[in-house]
């Protein structure tokens, strides 16, 4: 059996490269990226995780998500959104979700 050694610098880089390639890939796959709604989603949402694509979901779907991602937001100890910034992120999943 193999000894473990720890990862060389070079290949820790190319693992941390590789996450933020990955995603700003999907960052940028999302529909409508530009409009206010996908930024404020990106923004809020993308401190934590890669913002899923919103054909992922079902509108009725994101209606739960947020509010489960809200509570995790305040158990973070996160500032919470805004009655504004929910609504935008809101409108754009749902205008944007998926049908099954």
């Amino acid at each position: 059996m193999r000894a473990s050694r720890p990862a060389s610098k070079f290949r820790r880089a190319a693992i941390a490269l590789a996450f933020v390639f990955a995603s700003a890939c999907k960052s940028a796959s999302l529909p409508d990226a530009t409009s206010p709604g996908a930024r404020v989603y990106a923004s809020k949402c993308g401190n934590c995780h890669v913002p899923y694509n919103p054909h992922e979901m079902t509108a009725s779907m994101w209606d739960t998500q947020v509010t489960m991602m809200e509570v995790k937001i305040q158990a973070a100890g996160m500032p919470p959104l805004t009655s504004d910034e929910r609504e935008s992120i809101l409108e754009y999943l749902k205008r944007n979700a998926g049908t099954e």
